[in-house]
């Protein structure tokens, strides 16, 4: 069933704390912020990797990226590379999240007349090319606080579940809506002892409503061996939360990627 909706406020809104030092000099100032319920846009671009691709050069080439003074509008950057059984669409990817969509189409039109932008395409594309033309869209929710079990692994490193779901016959986004609520109630009620490692959800709704899919649920892990433990709890405790997402939609199986920070206006180290 193909609806157009978005996710209404579930929790904590946005907000964002910047304190500055009494100087101009902007290199003191420090960005904080709670991301629970803030719509974000976020695009995804498939990449391919190039004859020269490797860690190290990985790294090398987002470090340079982060030096090309970057769009104030753009929230983080990630990279994820799939490590599914099976042969899939979504394989080499790097995700994007911006303020707005009207934030990131005009920081798309500065990027793309930009000499320095173009030179270090030009420059790294024997590492990765990515299909920025392509690019898909979404309008992205963290229905519930991501630094609820704690802080992503200081590397930036993590492990990522992206499931495509569709919804039931019938169902819409109020019952969306009311099934997060109940698995918030799961999550919430989670001894922490049981649970290893940083761990978030959230919800992507396609800018495309034509898509095959309603929406995809992204899972967020410390690695993929707590990934693996979290989905044995879920499938042994989940109960009446679980019965009710499954009633509201069906998800296909996911696709299993390990992820890395390229971006994070909040860390020193990824920004």
């Amino acid at each position: 069933m193909k609806i157009n909706f978005k996710l209404a406020a579930l929790a904590i809104p946005f907000f964002f704390f910047i304190s500055c030092s009494d100087s101009n000099d902007v290199q003191e100032s420090k960005i904080t912020w709670d991301a629970t319920n803030f719509t974000m846009y976020n695009e995804f671009m498939q990449c391919t990797a190039g004859e020269d691709y490797s860690q190290e050069a990985l790294d090398d080439m987002i470090d340079s990226w982060r030096g090309l003074g970057l769009s104030e509008s753009l929230l983080g950057g990630w990279g994820y590379v799939s490590v599914s059984p099976n042969e899939s669409s979504f394989n080499n990817y790097w995700e994007l999240s911006w303020s707005s969509k009207e934030e990131a189409d005009a920081a798309w039109q500065e990027w793309v007349t930009s000499e320095e932008a173009m030179a270090w395409i030009e420059q790294t594309a024997s590492v990765l090319q990515c299909d920025a033309d392509n690019r898909d869209g979404y309008d992205f929710t963290f229905p519930y606080d991501p630094y609820a079990f704690g802080e992503s692994p200081e590397d930036g490193s993590f492990a990522a579940a992206f499931s495509p779901c569709t919804l039931n016959e019938g169902m819409g986004q109020e019952d969306l809506n009311k099934a997060i609520i109940s698995y918030n109630a799961w999550l919430d009620g989670i001894d922490q002892s049981e649970v290893r490692g940083f761990y978030a959800y959230g919800v992507y709704i396609p800018e495309d409503k034509t898509a095959d899919e309603d929406f995809w649920f992204g899972n967020f892990h410390e690695n993929l061996e707590t990934m693996s433990e979290g989905n044995e709890l879920w499938e042994a405790t989940g109960g009446d939360a679980k019965a009710e997402l499954e009633s509201v939609s069906t998800c296909g199986e996911p696709e299993i990627s390990n992820g890395q920070v390229f971006l994070d206006p909040t860390k020193p180290e990824f920004s």
